[in-house]
């Protein structure tokens, strides 16, 4: 036994780390590992990529299409799907997306308007309006919890 009678493993140091590292990785078990261009999905009978543990991520074909109607061929070509959305403790009630074309798709496909810009390298997103934005987005958005 250790201090004030708890057993000593509960002081080990990094086992709290190991736990939440263990625990991240159930929770993203569920992430597509091997994205697909946006023009790639468009060509599939059924649209779909695996996920990290192996199970089909399916997308609506509808979301695809529209997102092919607001982007050029060019950028359809380039955008990988699922855009992934990174949540984190030190971002507190906020999700994280780096990539400015995944930017631009959610911002059309959503009709942000001016709301939640693309600056610095990164577009901030409410954490609500993110689970929404993955709700309603047919599989092309997913969130990634870090």
């Amino acid at each position: 036994m250790a201090a004030r009678g708890r057993p000593a493993s509960m002081f080990t140091p990094g086992g709290v780390d190991r736990w939440v590292s263990f625990e991240l990785g159930r929770i993203n078990d569920g992430l597509v590992v091997e994205r697909k261009s946006l023009a790639a999905l468009r060509r599939e009978a059924r649209p779909a990529c695996r996920t990290r543990s192996g199970d089909e991520h399916l997308f609506d074909r509808q979301v695809l299409e529209r997102l092919a109607g607001l982007l050029t061929a060019d950028e359809a070509g380039t955008l990988r799907l699922p855009v992934t959305l990174i949540a984190s403790g030190d971002l507190g009630d906020s999700v994280v997306l780096s990539d400015a074309l995944g930017a631009k798709a959610i911002r059309a496909l959503e009709g942000f308007g001016e709301a939640f810009p693309y600056r610095d390298g990164r577009m901030v997103l409410p954490h609500s309006l993110a689970l929404e934005v993955v709700r309603t987005a047919g599989g092309a958005v997913q969130i990634a919890f870090g």
